[in-house]
């Protein structure tokens, strides 16, 4: 088996999981946006298949923030008791804000106070402060159904971005004869 087929294989689950950890963790530990620009400018899935990649990913990236906002919201109920079975789910919050300056966190709350839903979206689809305002919108109780919606959108144009990113490398690539 060549590398290019062992990464369409494995590609697009390893790509859900990672983007899955990315919405749950804020300061990223892994790079999905890397891989994931790898993997379409490697393997050139096709239409139908990155389609499938994109959808997926940003589905991910949205559960993993909404897994992080349920953690932050108090009003929240406990989902399939999930936080009692994973004990590291527990912990989390506490995790995520020791690694959140505090200024940093002023700047955001004051960014979610003055736009809400329109920040989520927007930092969402920022690199560098990606979720950030998914911990500020789980403490202040923002409706849940609106998150999902702000922070699926911002996951949606994120990924629409790093798309573009892979298919400029794979035009780049073909433009010299590597394609």
């Amino acid at each position: 088996m060549d590398l290019v087929t062992l990464v369409v294989s494995i590609g697009v689950p390893v790509l859900v999981a990672l983007f899955y950890l990315e919405g749950l963790v804020v300061g990223k530990l892994l790079q999905p946006p890397v891989v994931f620009v790898g993997y379409v400018t490697v393997a050139d899935p096709g239409r139908t298949a990155t389609t499938a990649t994109v959808l997926g990913c940003v589905l991910a990236a949205t559960v993993g923030q909404w897994t992080l906002y349920r953690g932050f919201n108090e009003e929240s109920p406990e989902l399939f008791g999930l936080r009692r079975t994973v004990p590291y789910l527990e912990r989390l919050p506490d995790v995520v804000q020791g690694r959140i300056s505090e200024r940093r966190l002023e700047f955001v709350e004051r960014q979610f106070d003055a736009y809400g839903g329109w920040a989520i979206c927007a930092t969402n689809a920022i690199p560098g402060i990606r979720g950030l305002m998914t911990v500020v919108a789980g403490v202040s109780a923002y409706p849940v159904r609106r998150f999902l919606i702000a922070s699926g959108v911002g996951n949606g144009l994120y990924v629409a971005l790093l798309l573009a990113a892979a298919w400029g490398l794979l035009g780049a690539a073909r433009l010299f004869g590597y394609g």
